[in-house]
């Protein structure tokens, strides 16, 4: 609802009568909304015009605009609520346009809310049939605000409730939150018989959802970056007095890095393609201080240097042979530098048990085999 509330005497008595009757109902005739809205502390505000979410769970509803609907609208206005706390849509917004990404989030909160038979829908709602099976990014149109429509404020920047936007420790905490709570929720609608399959489905997911593999190599990777101290680059104003401290890096780095591409011919193009684009991204933001790429097979056939200034890097593998890794791990061991983190793109069938005393962090990024005795193992998967 997008139009202004008129101020007027509200009956505050009776609009707290029916927003306490309408959560002893959910918590009796749907337990799993039931106990998420019993979580979510509530406050009334006229500053907002309908009722909103915060990303921390903080219910806030206009009660002018909620004295005038009934009981069975506020189960399903407060379900609504709780569901976007517990799908972190505040936190899930990212760059997204904050009025499309509120449609796109409530047709699928609204279309389970209809099909668990959750009180009442309110007049003004967004809807799409069958939008409870997608996720809302799924979903979401930049073009479509729908200002003349939907039963909540936008989704805005995710906020403490100081107003102070949140770091990223504070989101992955209250991300992490939401996810028990919405397990909670669950067990104890399914405890009683009555948890809607579309719930059951979501929680399923949830609880077992996959994590990419490049987000996994990107988390390795940006856990390397330098704190802002690199003994690389010694102060020099110290240099002088023979005494030697780290400098300070003006940019987020990480040490020398090596990128190995099994070139047996196990890998295809579009593999070789889909990790080219990845990495690379990944590099733009670990901006290491160097990569060398090596084409391997039995043997390495091709070496290429890139500075920061010449990233980023483009493989063009040559070989065909064989299968060794052991060509990359002694050429690592005579490197006149030092090697930071080994990447090795590979279907992981070689000779990887014959490497003993291996020096440095190594990274299998595997699209078959995935036995290996040491180092990091990332299972490769196409789009």
């Amino acid at each position: 609802m997008t139009t202004a509330v008129a101020k007027a005497v509200v009956n505050t008595a009776e609009v707290e009568r029916k927003v306490g009757k309408a959560k002893a109902l959910l918590i009796l005739d749907h337990p799993f909304f039931g106990t998420a809205v019993s979580k979510r502390p509530i406050k009334y505000s006229d500053a907002i015009e309908t009722a909103s979410m915060s990303a921390t769970g903080q219910i806030t509803m206009n009660p002018a605009w909620i004295e005038p609907l009934t009981v069975k609208n506020i189960m399903f206005l407060m379900a609504h609520e709780a569901m976007h706390y517990m799908l972190s849509h505040a936190l899930r917004r990212k760059h997204r346009d904050p009025a499309a990404w509120n449609v796109a989030c409530d047709k699928v909160i609204n279309d389970t809310l209809t099909d668990a038979n959750v009180g009442e829908f309110i007049d003004g709602g967004v809807t799409l049939h069958d939008a409870r099976n997608y996720a809302s990014e799924e979903l979401y149109d930049e073009n479509d605000d729908d200002s003349d429509g939907g039963i909540g404020n936008d989704i805005g920047d995710p906020s403490d409730d100081d107003g102070k936007p949140l770091d990223d420790s504070q989101k992955h905490q209250l991300e992490a939150e939401a996810k028990i709570d919405m397990i909670q929720s669950a067990k104890a609608a399914k405890a009683t018989g009555k948890l809607p399959a579309s719930i059951e489905r979501m929680v399923t997911d949830m609880v077992n959802v996959t994590t990419p593999w490049h987000e996994k190599l990107e988390r390795y990777m940006t856990s390397r970056i330098n704190d802002g101290y690199s003994w690389n680059r010694p102060n020099r104003r110290f240099i002088g007095q023979g005494v030697y401290l780290p400098g300070t890096d003006y940019k987020p780095t990480m040490g020398e890095l090596v990128v190995a591409v099994d070139t047996s011919g196990s890998l295809n193009n579009e593999e070789l393609g889909y990790f080219n684009a990845h990495i690379n991204r990944i590099l733009e933001t670990c901006t290491p201080e160097k990569v060398t790429v090596l084409y391997c097979d039995y043997a390495i056939n091709g070496e290429v240097e890139y500075t920061p200034d010449e990233l980023p890097i483009t493989l063009k593998p040559v070989g065909g042979g064989g299968t060794s890794f052991k060509p990359v791990f002694n050429w690592i061991d005579n490197y006149a530098g030092e090697v930071e983190c080994l990447i090795y793109f590979t279907d992981g069938w070689g000779d990887q048990d014959e490497i003993k005393n291996n020096t440095v962090d190594t990274v299998w990024v595997t699209t078959d085999r995935e036995n290996f005795g040491f180092g990091d193992v990332i299972k490769f998967e196409g789009e």
